[in-house]
C-alpha cells in the first residue's frame, strides 16, 4: 500500500515531463516526426505512462494547445474588457500577449506550426478555441471600430494578422539568425513590442512617429 501511495505521488511530475519533452520535441522536430518511444526516452518515463495519462500522442496534442489557448485567451478577456478606449486595451493586450509569447516560446511554435490541414480532429479543436477569441475581438475591437471609423473588419481578419504580426519574431528566428546574426540578437523586446502596436494600430505608412529596433 505504501509502495502504491508512492508510486501515485510521482504521477504528477511524471505528467508534466511528458508534457514539457513533448513541447520541446515538437517545437523543434514536429509533431509528425516525433515518435512515442523518443518521446518516452526524452522524458524519462515507459510508453505506459504517456497511454495512461493522455491515451494517444494526439490528445497529448491537444492537451499543448488547451494550455497555451487557454492562458492568451485570459489575457485576451482581461486586457480587452479594460479601462480605456479600444486603442489603450488593445495596447495592453498586445503588450501581455508577446511576453506570454515570449516565455512560452516552444507552446507558441507548437500551436502556430502544428496546424495539420488533413487532421479536421485537430482543426475543429483549434477552432473551437479560435471562436471565443474571434468573440471577445468582435465585441471589443471590431465593433467600436466600426463604430468610429465606419471601418467594419471582421474579427476572422484581425485575429489572424495579430497573431502573425505578435508571433513573428519567434516563428522567422532561426532564419532571420542566419541572415543577420547582429539584428537578430540585437532586437529589444520592449522596442519590439511597441513597433507592433504602432504598426497594428497606425499602419507602416504613418510618419507622425518613428519607431526603430
Amino acid at each position: 500500500m505504501h509502495r502504491a501511495q508512492n508510486k501515485n505521488i510521482r504521477h504528477p511530475q511524471s505528467k508534466d515531463r511528458i508534457i514539457q519533452s513533448a513541447v520541446s520535441l515538437f517545437a523543434r522536430k514536429g509533431y509528425a516526426e516525433t515518435g512515442l518511444r523518443e518521446l518516452a526516452a526524452t522524458a524519462g518515463v515507459n510508453l505506459a505512462m504517456i497511454n495512461y495519462f493522455f491515451g494517444s500522442k494526439k490528445e497529448l496534442l491537444k492537451e499543448i494547445l488547451d494550455t497555451f489557448f487557454s492562458g492568451y485567451l485570459d489575457i485576451a478577456g482581461e486586457k480587452l474588457s479594460g479601462p480605456g478606449d479600444w486603442r489603450d486595451r488593445m495596447a495592453q493586450f498586445i503588450r501581455c500577449a508577446i511576453d506570454y509569447f515570449d516565455h512560452h516560446r516552444d507552446y507558441l511554435l507548437v500551436t502556430i506550426t502544428e496546424l495539420p490541414h488533413d487532421d479536421p480532429e485537430i482543426i475543429d479543436h483549434k477552432a473551437s478555441w479560435a471562436r471565443k477569441m474571434l468573440g471577445i475581438i468582435d465585441e471589443k475591437i471590431c465593433r467600436p471600430l466600426a463604430g468610429e471609423t465606419g471601418r467594419e473588419i471582421p474579427p476572422t481578419g484581425i485575429g489572424p494578422m495579430l497573431v502573425a504580426l505578435m508571433a513573428s519574431r519567434y516563428i522567422f528566428a532561426p532564419v532571420m539568425e542566419k541572415v543577420s546574426p547582429r539584428a537578430a540578437a540585437g532586437v529589444d523586446l520592449a522596442a519590439y513590442t511597441e513597433m507592433i502596436i504602432h504598426t497594428f494600430l497606425h499602419g507602416i505608412s504613418d510618419t507622425n512617429r518613428k519607431t526603430t529596433l
